[in-house]
């Protein structure tokens, strides 16, 4: 991973180079957290779209500049009035502070959405756009305190996992249109997306934490696509070599769902053997490992591998399916235990208590029925 990562940096050391090089003296070159910068990498993937004029990397890189400098705004104010400068904080337009940066261990908790990150915001269902701009607004303040506890029982409980995280995950972003399905993008690699409900979330945040995590991570994994595929992987579709029509995805989101899937069973399992929760989250822990069997298996079990994959790609998919597979065989009589018919995209813990009594369970769990250790 460490190598691509290096190959990433390099390649936006080389678009700033290209565009304006006098910024690259007035930061610390060697400095890798720079050129890692969310934001960077959605300013040059909107160069497509000519969304923004070259101020805009400017007042993204200026917060990294080695000596003070008179700080610039034009493009970067959000709908509310406030321009967010990367490593440096919250500004009005009358560049007056308003806010500091919010840092939880190794993650920054943005407050405002930066308008290079709006585009990536959609209401989609299904394969289709619902609404290509929503409402969307910032949600930190509420529930920092309780993401923070979940980000630390990961870091104490998965420590494995954690350090994954850490290396391929830098932002996260918290909102409040649960329309959104939460998200990552490779165009602003480092980002996690999540919308947040209710007011009690650690389980909530634990799965998502690990699920979108996953994603960034595996794009390091996989940025040399032909490492792994014998086709183009990001844009041939699901349903033209399995014939099943309701599959709208690609075979690299595919093999993002079953990576995702297979870390969020191993991570349960290790919560769960471990005795981590009890109560409530410990039911809502049960639920979301139940939810895991219908996000198995999905498609890619139908292609035909030797014409999909390379070698690399074959014993990469097969390391990930029969380690999910054999984690589920442990937990297989769950599947049968819990009714989650309620489920349409998301789990929602409120609806699994509709089906699900959560009363029925804590007698069942003082019998020592869901003891996993």
């Amino acid at each position: 991973m460490e190598k691509y990562q290096t190959e990433i940096i390099d390649t936006i050391k080389l678009l700033i180079y290209k565009e304006n090089p006098e910024l690259l003296e007035k930061v610390d070159f060697d400095d890798d957290n720079i050129f890692l910068e969310p934001l960077l990498f959605a300013y040059f993937n909107s160069k497509k779209e000519n969304l923004f004029t070259a101020e805009m990397l400017t007042e993204i890189m200026q917060g990294y500049f080695s000596e003070k400098d008179t700080l610039q705004f034009k493009e970067s104010f959000d709908k509310e009035g406030v321009a967010y400068i990367p490593n440096l904080g919250y500004f009005n337009d009358r560049n007056e502070k308003v806010d500091e940066i919010l840092t939880i261990d190794a993650f920054e908790i943005v407050k405002n959405c930066h308008p290079v990150l709006e585009k990536y915001f959609v209401e989609y269902y299904k394969g289709h756009i619902l609404n290509p701009k929503p409402l969307h607004n910032p949600v930190w303040q509420d529930h920092y305190r309780e993401l923070e506890k979940a980000i630390l029982i990961i870091k104490e409980h998965l420590p494995n996992f954690y350090a994954e995280f850490v290396l391929s995950n830098k932002k996260i972003y918290l909102h409040d249109n649960p329309k959104i399905i939460n998200f990552t993008s490779i165009e602003t690699l480092g980002m996690l997306y999540l919308y947040v409900i209710g007011s009690s979330n650690i389980i909530y945040f634990i799965e998502e934490l690990i699920h979108q995590g996953s994603h960034n991570f595996l794009c390091y994994v996989t940025h040399n696509r032909k490492e792994f595929f014998k086709i183009d992987a990001d844009n041939m579709v699901m349903r033209n070599l399995t014939g099943q029509e309701w599959d709208y995805r690609t075979v690299y989101g595919s093999f993002h769902g079953l990576f995702t899937v297979t870390q969020r069973v191993e991570c349960f399992d290790i919560l769960l053997s471990k005795n981590v929760f009890s109560g409530q989250t410990k039911h809502e822990l049960l639920g979301r490992l139940t939810d895991q069997f219908s996000r198995f298996r999905t498609g890619l079990e139908l292609l035909d591998l030797n014409e999909v994959f390379t070698d690399k790609g074959i014993q990469y998919y097969k390391s990930q399916d029969e380690k999910c597979m054999r984690i589920l065989q442990k937990y297989k009589w769950l599947a049968n235990e819990f009714d989650l018919s309620h489920r349409d995209l998301d789990f929602r813990y409120d609806d699994f208590c509709l089906t699900n009594s959560y009363n029925d369970f804590l007698e069942k769990d003082k019998k020592g029925i869901y003891n996993f250790n």
